[in-house]
């Protein structure tokens, strides 16, 4: 079977190989983006997060009132908050902060070394301004150190110390002991297994916390708590009333658990991934049918000539073999055609959303699932074709 032959037999249709050839690229360019984005949207679901997910909620509130959201009367709000929220049966540990883990951004800094910021700085780094209790609902582990005790006022001179993540001591102090070292935010108390902060930092597991209460809280501000795992749902549904008994000019935002705030946080990854899986799908089928309509069609045509050959001692198995590799190569055209496309595509998206680039063994894997299903779209008509009665296709001859 002569190659140079089979591209004449294809390129004599050149209009229906034109349009089937950017079908077929337009198909693999989608498959392969909707592959490489599902994969990493569930390696990214999937990561280590240093958290309990399903047994810590989060509350997300701010107060209606103006002299309520600036230090002192906010940390005597804070104060009365937490003692009710911790009254609650089912609760193990409550404490608040100015922000949640889990975030795609929110309050950060640089942290460097003192005496060494040119090649220690890290640019973006979240800063918690946390209570005392805030360790025990995230179920850290002390690695270095000890830490605080207690709650430092902003009052008070100086700055308060800071309790950092394993990532960002490994990276501020390689193997050299972070406890006890001086940061640009203050004296290293103690280090603690990693935790995901925010997606938009430096490194999701780099994180400082300090015990202080924030000084004002014009956003808003959060409450996390543990719960035994049988009485999650049971709190949850308390948390409201319990708060707005407390103190009832509040806006509570929103009430989570971190795993629901994990799935939010690439919620538009999943979707975009759903949305290419569905459109690559519909392209398949399309695809499969379109070549399936033009074998069958050019099956037709050449069904003289097929008898012909057959009357010349072609086998059956050579002609099918023939017809299934007109598609094969049109396939393989395409695919090339499509792995250019899908460059394209994989440049534009990464200006929007953040997906990997593409790899060298998914283009060989989306073209065998692309030939495999041309293959079972064409092989009826071809199989049809053969069995052309060389007296009946030479009789008009």
């Amino acid at each position: 079977m002569s190659f140079y032959l089979l591209c004449k037999v294809l390129f004599s249709r050149k209009v229906v190989t034109s349009l089937l050839l950017l079908q077929l690229a337009m198909t693999l360019a989608l498959l392969l983006n909707s592959v490489l984005l599902a994969q990493q949207t569930r390696q990214q679901l999937n990561q280590p997060t240093g958290l309990d997910l399903q047994n810590i909620l989060l509350v997300q509130l701010k107060p209606t009132t103006a002299t309520l959201r600036v230090y002192p009367a906010l940390e005597e709000l804070l104060n009365r908050q937490l003692s009710a929220v911790q009254a609650i049966p089912g609760v193990i540990a409550a404490a608040y902060s100015n922000q949640s883990a889990i975030l795609q951004g929110g309050n950060n800094g640089n942290v460097y070394v003192v005496e060494q910021q040119e090649r220690t700085n890290v640019s973006t780094v979240p800063m918690y301004f946390v209570s005392t209790d805030f360790f025990n609902v995230l179920d850290s582990q002390v690695l270095q150190g000890e830490l605080p005790q207690y709650s430092v006022s902003l009052d008070a001179p100086g700055a308060p110390d800071v309790v950092i993540t394993q990532s960002l001591a490994e990276k501020l102090f390689a193997d050299v002991l972070a406890a006890g070292k001086h940061l640009n935010r203050g004296r290293v108390a103690a280090v603690i297994s990693d935790f995901y902060g925010q997606r938009s930092g430096d490194h999701v597991m780099y994180n400082s916390v300090q015990i202080a209460p924030p000084y004002s809280v014009d956003w808003g501000y959060s409450i996390l708590l543990r719960t035994t795992p049988a009485q999650t749902n049971a709190v949850r549904q308390q948390l409201a009333t319990v708060l707005q008994n407390v103190e009832s000019n509040i806006e509570i935002f929103h009430i989570r658990s971190l795993a629901e705030q994990h799935q939010r946080l690439y919620r538009n990854e999943y979707g975009l991934a759903m949305l290419l899986t569905i459109l690559s799908a519909l392209m398949l089928l399309v695809t499969m049918v379109s070549s399936y309509s033009s074998s069958h069609f050019h099956a037709i045509k050449r069904q003289q000539e097929i008898g012909i050959k057959r009357a010349l001692g072609a086998s059956k198995g050579l002609i099918l073999l023939e017809l299934l590799s007109e598609n094969w190569l049109c396939t393989a055209l395409g695919a090339m055609l499509g792995v250019v496309l899908a460059l394209w595509l994989n440049q534009a998206l990464a200006q929007v959303i953040s997906i990997p680039a593409l790899n060298w063994y998914l283009p060989m894997v989306t073209t065998a699932v692309l030939l495999l299903c041309v293959t079972v779209a064409t092989w009826y008509p071809a199989a049809i074709a053969t069995r052309v009665s060389p007296a009946t296709a030479t009789k008009a001859l």
